[in-house]
């Protein structure tokens, strides 16, 4: 077959094709060789088009990017090819996209590829994709510059799932892109999206300037620098078992929708993405810990959406880059999200020429140069404060948190224990219990308070509350006559104490560590959380019974003072903390005008609100119930088997990744195996069999939250997550006092007659659960069982809920809800200046 007319940059020539050959009507020339005739039908499944001539333009008919990459695998799977995903948008009909496709002339691949017409351009841009992006991600970018400009992007090798290509060695990607660039004529412009696409839009950058060619700006969106702290080993093993529907989801969530691809090629995708993250970790771990690190001549300017959680503390961020560069700069698209390539185009194309005009407050529509940042500034400026954040500083802070972590879950487990066993009384117990909840209810003042306030000082005084309330709490144990009265008020305290203890440290990490170590730090803390709670029940119950309740509590004392001594001796850096977007009672008061406007999101909520009612007793009773008929140590190993339950639980979900299509049918199963779980529990007073019971109600009971998390991700749009998620907060808050407070003590003191010996049920239920101590409690779980049974069965029966999956339909992209946004804002300005 002859070559195809290409022009000099190696583009398919248009001009020079032959007229084609149309049908009588001049609308559909139907297919005439073999490889037509696939690329039609692949088109056609694709599009969902009864039909596609030879002469139909791909986009025309509907195509998108996403769309590209099925006709791309689809193809490949057919035996057509090579075909890419650039040839897709530069050979866009069937005629030239097959006739590409037989062509024995293909030649070999530019890493570079020209998405802009040929012409003479007064600047290039350079622009590097995103992890496994191809270079068509900025085929908008393209389309929405000036004719006067023209826009390279790199196809990095194995990127492109419709090509067989390895993927390529970071140092020698760069040498050979670089190679490229430097046949590029006229002025330059490189800019990278998120991680590999900052880190190789750096390197090139670099090597650009050292071949002696000036780089007029180095742009980066979506991202700031990240590395690994040093010394720190990376544990790939989760990455290599966590699913890939994990991150198509958290993609999804985002607007990148892979779910409608074949899996294998979805995965192969997902690794790319992983591939390329790590990558990006390790480059600029290397920088960060060079002592001869390259400085750039050219200024650094972020470009980040308002709304981009990857992009939070940008205020104070955009500086980080100051180690490369003199000048650095930052760019907000209000509203943005974190893939506005697609969706801000035209505003993106625009802030790309902001380098040669440089100034701070500047606006243009919808996007303004936040703050500009030169390394004259930084030596004119006084020294502040000369403490910086360290991961040293974080781990001694975090040291001291984490001890007196362990001590309140020591007299956490051990005082309501206690109580139990001298006072045999389930109503008590379940008391203690919801009053403990009181440092929930006052989180959204605390949280305004830690908010407002100093983190450090909140800390100290936190610390310094809690130890004295537990210092008391000691001297009525060894020296007064402890009242029910005053544990209960103590609780109360303590509760509220370390309400503002824990969101005080939360929100102080941020400003401990250098930020872009911070992704490490946060693993730091979530580990320690679970580790506090395997640990205390395993301890618990021997030191309960070998230095008592006083004992114990002596011990949270000490935790305390020390958290206390570590906070007044280390000080804190003047750097950013973590912030809410918006004050709690703000989310919870909007999550609630977005879900009551959705029927399903409405129903969804209320039926986990009555779910909550037969839940919340569960775990709450397994001491008691254990205590019935065995000893505190028995106590502890279910306890323990129970942490393992929620541990395995979150596991299953990071391996899993959680279904790929009947979501809220994966809560309803969750919930039959809660049921079955409360079920084993009750069964028998046998320690396996309630050891196991527990194990599985805590692991469903994962699982199921791990869905529910699923659905508001994709279900809701991104910027919206915090607030339907403050809102289901607030609702579990308003059912756990009933479930606690009413259903496990009037429930177990109702039943405990009833399955006595000669009780009105011994003779019936008794026969097969057993009669005695605690077999009241054991046919709760029963009942609480039926009743999760009857809320799955009435969801099946209410049309909201039966319909959930198909009738909510999926969020829309942030970034499009950003656009739309704006879009309202605009209109609303309008309709109030009368324009």
């Amino acid at each position: 077959m002859e070559a195809l007319p290409l022009t000099p940059n190696g583009k398919l020539d248009r001009k020079a094709l032959p007229e084609p050959v149309l049908s009588a009507d001049a609308v559909y020339a139907p297919p005439s060789t073999e490889a037509e005739r696939v690329v039609a039908e692949v088109w056609a499944e694709v599009l969902g088009a009864p039909r596609v001539g030879i002469d139909d333009d791909f986009f025309d008919l509907g195509g998108h990017s996403l769309l590209a990459i099925q006709v791309v695998a689809k193809l490949r799977k057919a035996g057509i090819g090579p075909v890419g995903l650039v040839d897709v948008f530069t050979y866009r009909t069937v005629r030239e996209l097959a006739a590409f496709a037989a062509s024995s002339e293909q030649g070999a691949r530019p890493l570079l590829q020209r998405l802009t017409p040929p012409r003479s351009a007064t600047v290039s841009y350079v622009c590097v994709p995103y992890g496994s992006g191809s270079a068509i991600v900025y085929q908008p970018l393209a389309d929405a510059l000036p004719a006067d400009q023209a826009l390279y992007a790199l196809a990095i090798p194995g990127h492109d799932i419709g090509l067989d290509e390895e993927p390529m060695d970071f140092d020698e990607l760069a040498a050979r892109t670089t190679e490229e660039i430097l046949r590029i004529e006229g002025p330059l412009v490189i800019y990278g999206h998120c991680g590999v696409g900052a880190a190789l839009a750096v390197e090139l950058a670099r090597r650009v300037e050292e071949a002696g060619r000036e780089v007029e700006a180095l742009y980066i969106g979506a991202i700031f620098p990240f590395a690994r702290p040093r010394g720190w080993l990376r544990f790939g093993l989760m990455d290599r078992l966590r699913s890939s529907q994990t991150d198509i989801n958290r993609l999804k969530a985002r607007g990148v929708d892979l779910e409608e691809l074949e899996p294998g090629v979805a995965d192969r995708i997902i690794a790319t993405m992983r591939h390329d993250s790590k990558a990006a970790e390790k480059y600029f771990t290397s920088l960060f810990h060079a002592d001869d690190r390259p400085r750039l001549r050219a200024p650094i300017i972020s470009v980040i959406g308002e709304r981009d959680p990857a992009t939070d503390y940008y205020e104070e961020r955009y500086t980080e880059w100051g180690f490369l560069s003199d000048t650095t700069a930052l760019v907000v698209l209000d509203e943005g999200g974190h893939y506005f390539l697609r969706y801000r185009a035209d505003e993106l194309a625009a802030v790309l020429r902001t380098h040669r005009r440089l100034e701070a407050g500047d606006r243009t529509g919808s996007w303004w140069v936040h703050a500009v940042s030169t390394a004259a500034d930084a030596d004119a400026a006084p020294s502040r404060d000369e403490i910086a954040p360290s991961m040293r500083r974080f781990l001694t802070i975090a040291s001291g948190q984490q001890l007196s972590m362990i001590g309140s879950a020591l007299t956490g487990w051990a005082l309501p224990i206690t109580i139990l066993v001298d006072s045999g009384s389930v109503t008590q117990f379940s008391i203690l219990a919801v009053l403990n909840l009181a440092g929930l209810l006052i989180s959204p003042l605390a949280g305004a308070i830690v908010d407002r306030g100093d983190r450090r000082r909140v800390l100290v005084v936190a610390d310094l509350c809690a130890a004295g309330i537990q210092a008391v709490l000691a001297g009525l144990i060894f020296f007064g006559d402890l009242q029910l009265w005053q544990i209960y008020t103590l609780i109360v305290a303590l509760s509220v104490a370390t309400s503002f203890q824990r969101l005080a440290y939360t929100s102080a990490v941020p400003q401990l560590v250098p930020k872009r170590y911070l992704g490490h730090a946060v693993g730091v803390t979530q580990m320690t959380n679970g580790v506090a709670q395997l640990i205390v029940p395993l301890i618990a119950a021997g030191l309960l019974a070998w230095i008592g309740l006083g004992g114990i509590v002596v011990i949270d004392v000490i935790s305390y003072a020390f958290a206390l001594a570590v906070v007044l001796l280390v000080r804190f850096p003047d750097t950013l903390p973590w912030r809410p977007r918006e004050p709690l009672a703000t989310e919870i008061r909007q999550g609630f005008a977005y879900t009551w406007h959705s029927g399903g999101l409405r129903a969804m909520l209320g039926w986990f609100a009555v779910l909550n009612i037969f839940l919340s007793p569960l775990l709450l009773l397994v001491s008691p119930l254990v205590l019935s008929f065995a000893t505190l140590r028995d106590v502890s190993v279910v306890s323990v088997v129970t942490g393992l339950g929620a541990l395995l639980g979150g596991l299953t979900m990071a391996l899993w990744g959680g279904p790929a299509r009947r979501r809220f049918r994966g809560v309803l199963l969750a919930t039959v195996a809660i049921a079955a779980g409360s079920v084993l529990t009750g069964l028998a007073p046998s320690l396996a069999l309630i050891g196991a019971g527990a194990f599985a109600i805590t692991y469903f009971l994962t699982l199921m939250n791990g869905i529910y998390s699923l659905i508001v991700q994709i279900k809701v749009p991104y910027r919206y997550h915090g607030r339907v998620f403050a809102l289901n907060t607030l609702v579990a808050w308003s059912t756990l006092p009933i479930g606690m407070g009413l259903v496990a003590p009037l429930g177990a003191a109702l039943f405990d007659p009833l399955m006595a010996e000669g009780g009105a049920l011994a003779s019936t239920v008794g026969a097969v659960i057993g009669v005695g101590p605690g077999r009241g409690i054991a046919l709760l779980y029963l009942v609480c069982a039926v009743g999760m049974l009857a809320v799955v069965a009435g969801a099946l029966r209410v049309g909201r809920l039966a319909r959930f999956d198909s009738d909510v339909p999926d969020a829309l992209p942030d970034d499009q809800v950003g656009v739309e946004t704006i879009t309202a804002r605009r209109a609303e300005r309008a309709a109030t200046s009368g324009v």
